[in-house]
């Protein structure tokens, strides 16, 4: 398919350029209602411009990466369950926690996308700009247990922080256990920003101790000797913290274990104003092992994982060299890979399927089906990537390529231990048709 239609946004131009690239039957009107026609020729001109941009954002480029950096980059996407609610959040790459996206919030909208088992979707817009984010993720309810050493331990184990764990005679609080702790009354009591506590330090006269939380647990955060500095975000959380802090639980506290094995997937769609789309798809995970070239060094023999995708679709007709017709679409997909580790049959190997392919409305779409041929496992770092053939019934055949990420194990030592989760990414291109999406799945 020729690239041409890229910068077909304006409805002046649109034919014109089309015509060039592709010999756009529909320029040249019709009978029907000029306001239908015009809206029907719009929504072409939205689905060449996606088809553009998908075409354009291959799963794997040439210098391994997906970013299409010309068109922007897709936000940070960070999911979290309470126990009862599954909340998505999206800010801009590289924005801190508590900061505020590059041209003001995404908010999720109403129409939320195609449910997939065992996973929550969210829509999200942002400004009044035409950028959109569609995200899912299977995180699970948290562990709520008691606040002791041995499962503060786990807490360390499961989530890779570090830290002393004796709250009987106080817990010593480092830097690395800055993403468990939450401020309760610092917030109120200070300004916000940098301030500094301890003997000769600015907030004195606030006192040298202040109630807070930590991996869920309530007690006092206090300052052991000499200067303690803290940081806060805008919602009173600590961002950073200097000196010798301590914290002492209340009794009865809890320590919350959030399902740090979790994934998440979606896509990112920026409708620039200038005609050139940006667009990507991206997949990750939580529980990434601390030491991956250790674990992958060690997996051995083969496993199974199913899980689920997601993703955009645009087809076009074509007659005599002309596109009759483009519409766009959005799809959900069931995702099967088999990995075969070291000391396995095709050692080193990891293919898969992505099929079951329904519309953003539910409806079956028979005959779609994207194969993942064989790609090669990377040691040290546990990702692949290769080619896929994809089918949109038994004559039509495209060709893309995907890439994917292992995550966490299985809780098993040594020549035992394989991954629990996969993540990734794929495409398939047809001369009629693209579709791209992200894929996640568990053992």
């Amino acid at each position: 398919m020729t690239a041409g239609y890229a910068g077909c946004r304006n409805l002046t131009t649109v034919c014109a350029a089309a015509a060039l690239a592709l010999g756009l039957a529909a320029c040249g009107g019709g009978s029907g209602s000029k306001g239908s026609g015009m809206a029907a020729l719009a929504e072409m001109e939205r689905a060449l411009a996606l088809a553009a941009a998908v075409e354009a954002a291959k799963a794997t480029g040439a210098d391994g990466t997906f970013d299409d950096a010309a068109h922007g980059v897709a936000p940070a996407v960070t999911a979290t369950h309470d126990g009862t609610t599954v909340t998505v959040d999206v800010r801009e790459a590289g924005t801190p926690r508590g900061g505020t996206a590059r041209g003001g919030d995404f908010v999720a909208q109403d129409n939320g996308p195609s449910a997939i088992a065992g996973w929550t979707g969210a829509r999200f817009r942002r400004g009044e700009a035409d950028e959109y984010l569609v995200a899912y993720t299977d995180a699970g309810p948290p562990e709520v247990l008691a606040f002791t050493p041995e499962n503060l331990n786990r807490l360390n184990e499961v989530s890779g922080l570090t830290g002393e764990s004796v709250p009987e005679s106080g817990l010593a609080v480092e830097v690395a256990w800055l993403p468990v702790i939450a401020s309760t009354s610092l917030a109120a009591a200070s300004p916000l920003g940098s301030v500094t506590y301890g003997p000769t330090g600015t907030g004195q006269d606030q006192g040298l101790a202040f109630t807070g939380t930590f991996a869920g647990g309530s007690g006092e955060y206090r300052c052991s000797g000499g200067a303690c500095s803290l940081t806060l975000d805008d919602r009173g959380v600590p961002t950073a913290m200097g000196g010798a802090w301590t914290f002492a639980p209340a009794p009865g506290a809890m320590v919350t274990i959030p399902d740090y094995d979790h994934l998440h997937l979606g896509w990112w769609l920026n409708e620039e104003e200038d005609g050139a789309w940006g667009f990507q798809t991206f997949a990750g995970g939580v529980g990434f092992p601390a030491s991956a070239a250790d674990v992958t060094a060690a997996m051995a023999g083969s496993a199974t994982y199913r899980g689920a995708a997601a993703g955009v679709y645009v087809t076009m007709d074509v007659s005599g060299g002309q596109v009759t017709r483009a519409s766009r679409g959005e799809f959900t997909a069931r995702a099967t890979l088999e990995a075969h580790f070291f000391g396995a049959r095709d050692a080193g190997e990891v293919t898969g399927t992505i099929d079951s392919f329904r519309s953003g409305n539910g409806v079956p779409m028979r005959g779609w089906g994207v194969e993942l041929k064989a790609a090669g496992l990377t040691i040290g770092d546990a990702s692949f990537a290769g080619e896929t053939v994809g089918t949109l019934g038994p004559a039509t055949r495209g060709e893309g390529s995907w890439e994917g990420l292992f995550h966490g194990t299985d809780g098993a030592a040594g020549a035992d231990a394989r991954p629990s989760h996969v993540t990734g990414r794929f495409d398939a291109h047809f001369p009629g048709a693209h579709l791209a999406g992200a894929f996640g799945a568990g053992k």
